[in-house]
């Protein structure tokens, strides 16, 4: 009777570690690298990555150059118990077919995030559906080429301008110091992105002149909403780490800070909306289709909307009560300032730590606006400067902004050979920033291969202008003509910092119309000096973006 008793107490221990094995361990994918300790815990790699994050306050990159070490361009991370595991993917090549060219393989992932909670009308927290599509299209004239010169280049151009007078204004005060901007990048991409989206002015670049020469803090408008457009960053970290995500974001919209920033939010928009849908009002008579009231992206959205309801016989729509356009405005403001704000942080910090590539710069830009002054804004954005161009290119390379592009395979598929099952999520590093771990040609994509037979059938990892990769040197990505002259190369390298397919990023085309604008205001109005070793980190932040922890100037103006 003992006996089996014992036997049947072994038994159901043996059944009980089996199941909890089963459910809550790692079930590694076959075939492609793990860490074996990560796999032995219900914790999985999350004790990895939060280490890794505590000592250099970014983990994508670090685990992602795990690759190097297992010799794959393709590993796998355990994230959260009841997950499939987690796909890192370093092959800038193979991340380029996919976004490119598999779209019916691989969506971006929409099932949870900080755009699923905050912006869950927005498209891009959006399955690529009919839906989707429609809403897209309501938005794509805003990056129509001729709308961005004409209408929203000079709300960026005034807030180049403005920029380039607060520093002027810090000199000043400075005496001689390293000046922390941080947060008069912020203040300028949130001023240009706002007058871009809204056709109002924040006046935050103002608020902070008048601050620096008072000396006493001003209270604006401007202020509250920069406060409230950060917040989406500390979401982002919100749930980093979390064994129930889900649970984590209820838990976060039901907090007092996350509600006062969201009825801020709400109050705003409604206020705008109200404003501009009782302006064009007068437009609705038929007598004229109202493009001239154009004076911003919520204006040409907006005014489209009214005049189709009204063609087609259906009462005018409260823009309050559309959810998919109030969610659209906003993604065109956080995403479209915090991108551009740390991209320019890193431009400061690389054209400061190569001064030979800041002159190289600064002498095209006087070869292409020569005579006293800054350019016009319509001459700016339509020169072709070659190494403009590439300096913006190699910054976007460097910088990494965004350190990850999120997808999730929509099928049963392969990436390398390895078999992937669908509802797996995908990791893909954007930057060239490293040769990947080689990998044999048979087991690329058939897209793949045909792309690259196309292109002349050279690895580009021993092209001269992919060596030296952990170096800022914008000639990379220039070449010359049949004509002997020098010419800008996009294709250069991979360039995946933005996307692509129909999941690439809708603002590309605004957010490099702000880059080119502020970095020709800048740099051709001062002279970004070296610096001590303090005030000259490269360490990071990484939150929804990867932001360096420091970004001071020393200025000198030309």
């Amino acid at each position: 009777m003992e006996i089996t008793f014992v036997i049947a107490g072994l038994l159901a221990a043996i059944v009980f570690r089996f199941l909890v094995k089963r459910l809550f361990y790692p079930r590694p994918l076959p075939g492609i690298p793990y860490d074996k300790e990560s796999s032995n815990r219900i914790s999985g790699d999350l004790p990895n990555i939060t280490e890794t994050y505590n000592e250099v306050t970014e983990w994508t990159w670090p685990i992602g150059r795990r690759s190097l070490k297992y010799g794959s361009p393709i590993h796998q991370l355990f994230m959260n118990p009841f997950t499939k595991p987690y796909i890192i993917l370093d092959d800038p090549r193979e991340v380029s077919d996919i976004v490119m060219r598999r779209s019916k393989e691989f969506d971006r992932d929409v099932s949870s995030g900080v755009w699923q909670t905050f912006l869950p009308h927005s498209t891009i927290a959006q399955s690529v559906t009919p839906e989707y599509k429609a809403q897209r299209k309501i938005w794509q004239d805003t990056m129509n080429p001729d709308f961005l010169r004409q209408v929203m280049s000079r709300h960026v151009y005034a807030a180049a301008e403005e920029l380039t007078k607060l520093w002027k204004v810090r000199c000043s005060h400075s005496a001689g110091n390293p000046i922390d901007v941080i947060g008069d990048f912020s203040y300028a991409a949130l001023d240009a992105i706002w007058t871009a989206t809204f056709g109002e002015r924040l006046d935050l670049v103002n608020a902070q002149i008048r601050m620096v020469e008072t000396g006493m803090k001003v209270e604006t408008r401007g202020l509250d909403m920069h406060g409230t457009v950060q917040h989406i960053n500390h979401l982002a970290n919100t749930w980093r780490g979390s064994f129930w995500p889900a649970f984590a974001r209820w838990r976060m919209q039901r907090n007092p800070i996350y509600r006062k920033y969201t009825e801020a939010k709400d109050r705003e928009i409604d206020r705008i909306l109200l404003d501009a849908s009782a302006r064009f009002q007068k437009v609705l008579d038929g007598s004229s289709d109202g493009e001239e009231h154009d004076t911003c992206a919520m204006d040409l959205v907006l005014r489209r909307s009214m005049i189709s309801a009204q063609k087609a016989g259906k009462p005018i729509p409260d823009p309050t009560k559309d959810a998919g356009m109030r969610d659209e405005l906003l993604l065109f403001i956080y995403a479209g300032h915090d991108t551009t704000s740390n991209t320019l942080q890193w431009f400061i910090k690389f054209i400061t730590n190569n001064q030979d590539a800041q002159t190289k710069l600064r002498e095209a830009l006087k070869a292409a606006f020569p005579g006293e002054g800054l350019p016009k804004v319509a001459d700016l954005i339509t020169k072709d400067i070659p190494y403009l161009s590439a300096t913006m290119e190699e910054t976007l390379r460097c910088a990494n902004t965004a350190p990850r592009l999120g997808r999730i395979a929509t099928t049963d598929t392969e990436i390398l050979g390895h078999k992937i099952p669908a509802g797996t999520q995908i990791a893909a590093l954007p930057s060239v920033s490293w040769h990947p771990a080689p990998v044999a040609e048979e087991k690329r994509s058939s897209t793949s291969r045909a792309a690259f037979e196309k292109s002349g059938g050279v690895d580009w990892t021993l092209k001269p202008n992919a060596q030296d990769l952990d170096k800022f040197a914008p000639e990379r990505w220039l070449g010359i003509d049949e004509h002997g002259n020098e010419v800008f190369d996009a294709n250069a390298l991979f360039q995946n910092a933005f996307g692509g397919g129909i999941r690439g990023c809708f603002g590309r085309r605004l957010a490099m119309m702000e880059l080119r604008i502020m970095i020709v205001l800048i740099v051709m109005s001062f002279k970004f000096l070296p610096i001590p070793p303090e005030f000259n980190s490269f360490q990071v932040h990484e939150q929804l973006l990867r932001v360096p922890r420091q970004c001071f100037v020393k200025l000198e103006t030309v």
